[in-house]
């Protein structure tokens, strides 16, 4: 145990910039935005400094021996408590923001349907969206066409979660469906980013768009539940078992819990993958000569063939890029933890009541760790040098008991997609292009990312 004396100490030396009178940071935030003061503070202070807004005192961490103890050797001391109640609003108390029994005994419920051979199984289900949506394409996206990759897969990955978790066809739904978990995820970002956050009940302009959205959303997912409810049909999917599930007091999941695992699994399921495969794309368009090397695996392995689940593992490469991707435009490019106990976290202390940020998008850029960290590497991703690298130097679905428990079907849905799409077509970036990226609750494309299709060689 630290003496108070010690605490105080450790704590009062902790760096940050310098704050204004009852306001701290977030004058700085607003003029600035959040990335470039994140990063401004990075370059000066180093790998763990403090920020404050209002009451809310933050300590933010890069280094991997800090993301380790948080996450795994004194993850105990900490929790996902009020840092997380903007995102609530969206997911309720789902297995991304639950906490002790509760989270256990919802991961119990959904462990079944991502361990390898479950995921392995739906394959199928997501070569044959895929393959939609190429046929799809062929019509329209001859060499010369430019168009968002981006709402593209957004559409796609919604598809599949539809098909492979729930059991639903979700094509003539998918549009006003996306639309609102887009518009839900600016306003929570916004109101996460906010000194005073102002009750949900008050009737202003970014309240009222995010209670139409939570409630197409909410009409949403109980219709699929009541539709499941009503079938007599139980396929071996995520939605079956959750209502198969009990809590943990012994008793099935009750409506609210259905839905909030419902809504997490496919927000957390479908635009993730959309985003890593955008930004895939994207990274490839600046980088030619691995887009050629890409596509020359995907003609070797498979021929012209469509991929199965065991492909996956002789396609190294295409794997590699999507790690490489993973790395510099990870999807979910911050974490938060609540402090409960007092913890020291290298040099500096943090204490209950406070906030501790992790970011993987500056952890996946520490020049302690990665060489050339800017420049895009697929190979940094062979065998050899994963072994050798800091462990939680590279944790893009998180780490320890609460990493993402999708991290398997989202690779192998990515790594599917990618070598599909690569079969058919290549692509260089628009000259109109606007790559942006908006670093929300997940980084997302502001603008999308616009593709100019090429001839294939």
């Amino acid at each position: 145990m630290l003496r108070q004396a010690e605490r105080e100490s450790a704590r009062s030396k902790t760096p940050g910039p310098r704050g204004w009178p009852v306001v701290g940071n977030i004058l700085r935030v607003l003029q600035r935005g959040m990335m470039p003061t994140l990063a401004e503070c990075w370059r000066h202070h180093g790998d763990t400094f403090r920020l404050r807004f209002g009451t809310r005192s933050i300590t933010v961490i890069v280094h991997p021996d800090d993301v380790e103890r948080v996450l795994v050797s004194e993850r105990d001391n900490f929790f996902k408590g009020p840092s997380y109640d903007p995102f609530r609003l969206l997911v309720g108390d789902g297995l991304v923001t639950s906490e002790g029994e509760l989270w256990r005994g919802r991961r119990r419920i959904a462990q079944p349907a991502f361990n390898k051979g479950s995921v392995a199984a739906l394959a199928g289900k997501m070569t044959r969206a895929t393959a939609s949506m190429l046929d799809a394409w062929a019509p329209r996206l001859h060499v010369g066409v430019e168009f968002d990759i981006y709402e593209e897969l957004l559409a796609l990955t919604m598809w599949i979660i539809g098909d492979t978790l729930f059991g639903l066809d979700l094509r003539g739904t998918i549009d006003r469906s996306a639309e609102a978990f887009s518009v839900a995820l600016d306003e929570l970002s916004r109101r996460g980013n906010e000194m005073i956050r102002l009750p949900l009940s008050w009737p202003t302009p970014g309240n009222r768009r995010l209670q139409r959205a939570l409630a197409t959303l909410d009409r949403t997912v109980h219709g699929i539940v009541a539709q499941r409810r009503a079938s007599d049909e139980r396929p071996d999917d995520l939605l079956s078992a959750l209502l198969a599930g009990h809590d943990e007091r012994g008793q099935p999941l009750d409506d609210q819990a259905l839905r909030d695992e419902v809504i997490t699994f496919f927000l957390a399921g479908h635009e993730t993958t959309a985003l890593l495969l955008s930004w895939t794309w994207y990274m490839l368009t600046t980088r030619p000569d691995i887009q050629e090397a890409l596509q020359a695996e995907v003609d070797a392995v498979l021929g012209g063939r469509t991929p199965t689940a065991e492909d996956v593992a002789r396609l190294p490469y295409t794997r590699m890029v999507l790690q490489e991707a993973l790395r510099l435009y990870v999807p979910t490019w911050s974490g938060a933890r609540d402090v409960g106990a007092t913890t020291r976290l290298g040099r500096y202390v943090v204490e209950p009541g406070e906030i501790v940020m992790f970011l993987p998008y500056f952890t996946h850029r520490h020049p302690g760790f990665w060489d050339d960290p800017e420049v895009v590497r697929p190979e940094r991703f062979t065998p050899e040098a994963s072994a050798s690298r800091h462990k939680f130097a590279y944790v893009p679905f998180s780490a320890g008991p609460r990493m993402c428990i999708g991290n398997h079907f989202s690779l192998m849905e990515g790594a599917l997609i990618l070598a599909m799409i690569s079969q058919r077509y290549r692509f260089s970036l628009s000259p109109r292009a606007r790559i942006e990226p908006q670093f929300q609750i997940t980084m997302r494309p502001r603008h999308g990312v616009r593709l100019r299709v090429e001839q294939r060689r």
